[in-house]
């Protein structure tokens, strides 16, 4: 049993900004999806002496009520009202749904009670309701007031029959992925805070997970407490469907952000603006270098993976379902397997994770030059001329070489930031795809040409120049020290771009500089280093003035510490 509800006002902003939407344009209302299932909580707030005999209509049956249990002699003194109200309010209320509340007494005077539920068919045939189709109805309406909860920080696995107590507000396909769905729910005695819920199915076969591999990632999840990584809530499985339900709720991602920026955004100064996105900047390469000190990788950061809390401005990585322990087992086995991943994870990817190999098939025609369903064509330049000339019986095929999986994270994030900084510039994200692809576009073809950044490196070289005017005419040298820092996480080769670390330490002394922000930056400084554990390589701890815990540097990684920093440190961590 289900009904359907107009959304109200704020549940309704929350729908549009998911879809990228500044106003409400032509789109219908959203409609939420309301479920009849009862909790403990209602079962017990429903079920009262007043509430029983407004069901039971029959006189007679209604005087029995007050009476003594017939079998209760010398065992109980309750009465039938009384019992039901103890042991057997779920009974009752699925009786009074199926229109026989009457049936109430059989049940008592048998020995049931609610301990009793669920009943398989052939024990609901015992009951002997009036008809087969009341019995067939009971079978399955009982689990509406069976709904368990659902606990924080818990796994749970729940039986198909079972109903889950969540409502759904709205759901999408995972880009390039065909496993995955993305939900946005609450539970309905929480209804203001909203929960963003994976759908991954489970099993073996394609585009499937295994269980046991599900639940590793439930166990690297768990693992992950900061405060600009979206965290797991709780998790459950359900017909052969496995879920995670994470915290905050993606609001917006970016990649929405920099198309259509809401309302809230733009009511911000321009003084306000800079300090939010150079803070941005900083806590997402905090929250990368701390993911990798956990020993997880990323491996898909890109524009729809990084969400913006709107109402807070607050950044987080919102998808690492791609996460993987830093085992050189997982790095070979990925290594060697051919990539075949959606189109955004090619444009923000590093070089070193699209290669082209040559294998042998039996065809004739000539091989494609297109990255995956003819969607982005890449024109044949100095990087893959190679393959340009193969022909025949040679198709070329993408492959990674993955030996430093934090470099590579390290020039998807510098992409980030330079969208972010073409954003801050007044620079459309479309125009610098464009720029990105001039040299690439082909007469007399219709399909799009490759703007991917790594395929591109002296174009976005040419665009990082044109920011530099930008900063140059405004005297910004913050804007350009982050230029810069980007030029050099965007180096072709992994082992000449910096650490996650190193990028956040820059960037903090950056964040920290009287023209970008008077304020503390959100999450600290992680540049601290403790003599008393350099020799074990070990991290230290200090509490910022909120008491968040901020990780430092090891001494073995981290080797010169700058005397502007550590008078600029001792400002920040007195306060």
């Amino acid at each position: 049993m289900a009904t359907l509800t107009m959304v109200d006002p704020g549940r309704a902003d929350l729908f549009y900004s998911m879809h990228g939407y500044n106003g409400y344009g032509n789109l219908p209302p959203p409609v939420l999806l309301n479920s009849n299932w009862w909790d403990e909580q209602k079962i017990t707030e429903t079920v009262n002496t007043r509430y029983i005999k407004q069901q039971i209509t029959d006189s007679i049956l209604r005087k029995r009520l007050d009476e003594p249990l017939w079998f209760g002699k010398g065992l109980t003194e309750s009465t039938y009202c009384e019992w039901i109200v103890e042991h057997t309010k779920k009974f009752f209320l699925i009786l009074c749904d199926l229109g026989c509340p009457n049936y109430i007494f059989d049940v008592i005077d048998e020995s049931w009670d609610d301990e009793d539920l669920p009943l398989s068919m052939t024990t609901i045939e015992r009951l002997r309701l009036p008809t087969f189709s009341q019995s067939r109805k009971f079978s399955k309406k009982q689990y509406a007031y069976l709904a368990r909860g659902l606990e924080e920080g818990h796994h749970t696995e729940l039986q198909d029959e079972e109903i889950v107590p969540l409502e759904v507000i709205s759901r999408r396909a995972q880009p390039g992925s065909a496993r995955q769905t993305l939900e946005r729910v609450y539970f309905p005695r929480s209804r203001e805070i909203y929960y963003t819920r994976r759908r991954i199915p489970l099993g073996d076969g394609p585009n499937k997970l295994l269980p046991e591999s599900f639940m590793n990632e439930i166990e690297i999840l768990k693992s992950i407490q900061h405060d600009h990584i979206v965290s797991l809530h709780l998790s459950y499985t359900h017909e052969s469907i496995g879920y995670l339900v994470l915290a905050p709720c993606i609001d917006l991602s970016l990649k929405s952000f920099i198309q259509y920026p809401p309302t809230r955004w733009k009511s911000n100064s321009k003084e306000d603006r800079r300090s939010i996105i150079f803070n941005w900047m900083h806590c997402l390469s905090d929250a990368l270098a701390y993911l990798y000190e956990k020993g997880i990788s990323h491996c898909d950061i890109k524009p729809s993976s990084i969400s913006i809390e709107s109402k807070t401005n607050r950044i987080f990585f919102a998808d690492i379902g791609n996460s993987k322990r830093l085992d050189p087992v997982l790095q070979a086995a990925q290594s060697s397997k051919q990539l075949i991943p959606d189109i955004e994870a090619y444009d923000y990817g590093a070089p070193e994770l699209w290669l082209r190999s040559l294998v042998t098939h039996g065809i004739t025609s000539s091989p494609t030059n297109t990255i995956f369903s003819g969607r982005t064509y890449r024109r044949p330049s100095d990087d893959n001329s190679y393959y340009a000339g193969h022909r025949g019986t040679e198709v070329s095929q993408w492959t990674a070489e993955v030996s430093l999986p934090s470099k590579s994270d390290v020039f998807s994030l510098a992409c980030i930031f330079l969208e972010i900084f073409s954003f801050h510039s007044k620079r459309k994200s479309s125009v610098f795809a464009t720029h990105r692809s001039i040299k690439n576009r082909r007469p007399r073809e219709s399909a799009p040409p490759d703007s991917s950044f790594h395929a591109n490196l002296s174009q976005v070289d040419s665009w990082i120049e044109r920011l530099h005017r930008d900063a140059r005419k405004k005297t910004d040298k913050p804007f350009a020290d982050g230029l810069e820092l980007c030029r050099e996480m965007l180096r072709r080769g992994p082992e000449a771009r910096p650490e996650p670390r190193d990028v956040a330490d820059q960037l903090y002394h950056t964040v920290v500089g009287p023209a970008v922000a008077p304020d503390r930056p959100h999450c600290g400084m992680h540049s601290v280093i403790d003599p008393t554990l350099a020799m074990f390589g070990g991290w230290v701890s200090q509490k910022d003035s909120s008491g968040r815990c901020l990780s430092a540097s090891s001494m073995g990684r981290r080797s010169t510490t700058t005397s502007m920093s550590s008078v600029s440190d001792n400002r920040w961590l007195a306060m």
